[in-house]
């Protein structure tokens, strides 16, 4: 059963892109005049930040849409609502069957009672002329209603109201699987538990929405509708790393490449401290202005924080932990091989020859850490299992820039033939450095690091 106020007016939908969802603020829960006694909803705050944005909202091709819930009738059996096709959808959960149902304990907002009815307060602030208001009789407003198609042409669906854990929450599932964008205004909801209300915000979060205020919601819904940004060095393999898995995921970012090359250093500009103190790369700015820095870090974030993308972390157990293990092994390799480029970028050239020993240990460790990786290949596909995950976001910018640098891995066949194949990855050729060719970059440092040890063994001849 719907209800509507503007039933007899065509709405101008391409004018409308965004919508506020205000759920169930109705007497027999607002009042202890209802049901539930002393235990009724305090809304106070909702109609406080309501009376203060509801304007502002319209003004900004914004159609409010008051949800109200007739419990009048018993309904036994949950309608659920088909999933839709996309990889967007898939592996997503849907509303269980709690929520793809109806109050079924005692009879709630019934037709011509006062407890159906809006609070005074609340019925000030509905603009009849303007508003809609939609009569639902299960806990998703969308459910036996014209709600989506009166959404249809909307981007932004906000969402606000009672309760939490319940309507809000199956209310904000329904409309991200119709294909909206959802905004959930944590400011104008009501719960009675508040361990259920910060459970669904958590659920909802992670699946369906984003966690918004009222009172800045046109800064925040405008920033969520950009690109993440990721600040990165070319060449370097944190930020490598970082790409490669964005482009994996086929999470559209925008790139701001820093120079560390000039000076003074952009990544010691005051603009970028702002951002990162430390001054590191890469760093990400997500579109909720989240600041996540280190490499290993982001890959993570992107994991959680990104669900309806392709996923680089197995669910088997087994292969989780391999997947786990392996990115932060991958940084074995790095720290090794870090004091070669010590000695040959910052060591005077008078020097270098005092670092033989050091050189021809670590070029040792390279190998026997090189070792660990061709046998890790003689198991699976990828580094991890036989899928490309996280692992091989973190693995492969390594052995890559150490190849540009000169490593030589004909000693390492399977190693090889695996960079070989994983260059192939429209990831790994989009996340590829600028300007870097196939062969060996300007300074090929393992030649360097050989000839210093080469010359030091003819002094001693």
């Amino acid at each position: 059963m719907t209800t509507t106020v503007l039933s007899d007016i065509k709405m101008d939908e391409t004018q409308i892109r965004r919508a506020l969802l205000v759920v169930d603020l109705q007497q027999d829960f607002t009042t202890p005049n209802g049901p539930f006694k002393n235990s009724y909803f305090k809304i106070d705050h909702i109609i406080s930040n309501l009376t203060t944005i509801l304007p502002h909202f319209r003004e900004h091709n914004g159609i409010v849409i008051w949800i109200k819930a007739d419990y009048s009738k018993f309904i036994s059996e949950p309608k659920y609502l088909t999933r839709p096709e996309g990889e967007r959808y898939e592996g997503i959960p849907m509303n269980d069957a709690l929520l793809s149902g109806s109050h079924k304990a005692f009879p709630l907002c019934m037709p011509g009672t006062d407890g159906e009815k809006f609070m005074p307060e609340i019925e000030s602030l509905i603009k009849t002329d303007q508003d809609i208001i939609i009569t639902k009789t299960y806990y998703s407003a969308f459910t036996d209603t014209n709600l989506a198609d009166i959404l249809k042409d909307v981007q932004e669906v906000h969402i606000c109201g009672l309760v939490t854990g319940v309507c809000v929450q199956a209310t904000t599932t329904d409309a991200f699987f119709h294909g909206h964008k959802v905004f959930i205004w944590t400011d104008c909801l009501g719960h009675r538990n508040e361990k259920g209300h910060r459970k669904a915000l958590s659920n909802m979060k992670r699946w369906y929405a984003t966690m918004i205020n009222s009172s800045n919601y046109y800064q925040q819904a405008t920033l969520a509708n950009l690109k993440p940004i990721l600040y990165f060095v070319n060449g370097s393999i944190p930020s490598w790393r970082v790409m490669m898995a964005l482009y994996e995921k086929g999470i559209d970012f925008e790139g701001k490449r820093l120079k560390v090359m000039s000076t003074p250093k952009q990544t010691k500009s005051v603009e970028f401290l702002a951002i990162n103190p430390r001054g590191l790369t890469p760093t990400l700015v997500d579109t909720d202005g989240s600041i996540i820095a280190e490499s290993l870090a982001i890959l993570h974030y992107l994991e959680e924080y990104y669900p309806n993308t392709l996923p680089l972390i197995p669910v088997e157990k087994s292969e989780h932990i391999k997947v786990l293990q392996r990115i932060q092994e991958s940084q074995n390799l790095v720290d090794i091989y870090e004091p070669l480029e010590e000695i040959v970028f910052k060591t005077p050239k008078e020097e270098q020859s005092s670092h033989k020993d050091s050189i021809i240990k670590t070029l040792q460790l390279i190998d026997q850490e090189l070792a660990f990786w061709e046998m890790y290949l003689t198991k699976t596909i990828f580094i991890a299992c036989d899928q490309f995950t996280l692992a091989d976001c973190a693995f492969y910018p390594v052995i890559a820039y150490l190849i540009h640098r000169g490593l030589n891995l004909d000693k390492f066949p399977i190693l090889k033939n695996y960079i070989n194949t994983i260059k192939t990855k429209p990831a790994a050729i989009k996340s590829h450095p600028i300007d870097w060719v196939e062969k060996s970059g300007k300074i090929n440092i393992f030649r360097v690091v050989n000839n210093i040890v080469g010359n030091c063994n003819k002094e001693n001849e």
